[in-house]
């Protein structure tokens, strides 16, 4: 299985954790010569900005008994996945982010991000969680309004989770023409941050042989096995 399979394996797994436009971005095709897919761009991180979201990665997975997001490669893992499977309104956005959590640090501490304790790390991402699950709130709350005004249903983006994995053909990875939205309001940037930590770390090869259970050469395919109390998930 190469890497590519094993995010679409994750993502389907994680469909009631993701949201919409991580979803269709990381199942649809790469494909950015592809009318209606993702422009080609020359999109980079700055260097300074590379050492800041490879150090929000490892406070989300950390260096414990197992190698964490830095070891990883979880940091040129989200810029690939930014570059190639995501618009520049997106983009920006998480720009943005990065941007809003070094001027937090320098603001309440004087100090760059890399440069705090993990309390200070862990107290500054925690405002920026809330600030994330506020406008994911607000963004559903006008969503509803406008579909109340329409006379209508909402807008597929309120949906549940399970509708979100829905408008993935996963068997083909392509978006759902219906799923599209030009108006659907982007990923805040910590919930998206979040998500793709964890797609980059459980497709890594570290996270699948050393935080997952990993079995090489597997035998026959079990559908459904009971995990033991503190037994690893298994890789897939």
């Amino acid at each position: 299985m190469n890497r590519r399979d094993a995010l679409q394996r994750v993502a389907l797994l994680m469909g009631g954790t993701l949201s919409t436009p991580t979803m269709a971005a990381i199942l649809a095709s790469p494909q950015p010569a592809v009318a209606g897919g993702v422009a080609p761009t020359s999109f980079a991180l700055a260097a300074d900005q590379q050492a800041l979201l490879a150090e929000i990665a490892e406070m989300i997975i950390p260096t414990t008994s197992t190698p964490g997001a830095k070891a990883a490669g979880v940091g040129p893992f989200v810029e690939m996945m930014l570059k190639d499977c995501y618009d520049d309104r997106q983009r920006k956005s998480f720009q943005k982010g990065l941007d809003d959590v070094e001027q937090e640090s320098k603001k309440a501490h004087n100090k760059s991000f890399v440069e705090l304790s993990n309390e200070q790390k862990t107290a500054i991402l925690t405002e920026f969680e809330d600030r994330a699950e506020k406008e994911i709130k607000r963004g559903k709350d006008d969503g509803k309004m406008a579909g109340q005004k329409a006379g209508g249903a909402p807008p597929d983006w309120v949906e549940t989770a399970t509708a979100k994995s829905n408008e993935v053909d996963s068997e083909t990875g392509s978006i759902k023409q219906e799923a599209r939205k030009k108006n659907e309001p982007v990923t805040p940037f910590f919930t998206l941050m979040k998500e793709l930590t964890l797609l980059g770390y459980f497709t890594s090869e570290i996270g699948a042989t050393k935080a997952l259970a990993y079995v090489q050469i597997p035998g026959r395919y079990d559908g459904c096995v009971k995990l033991e109390k503190g037994q690893k998930a298994w890789a897939i």
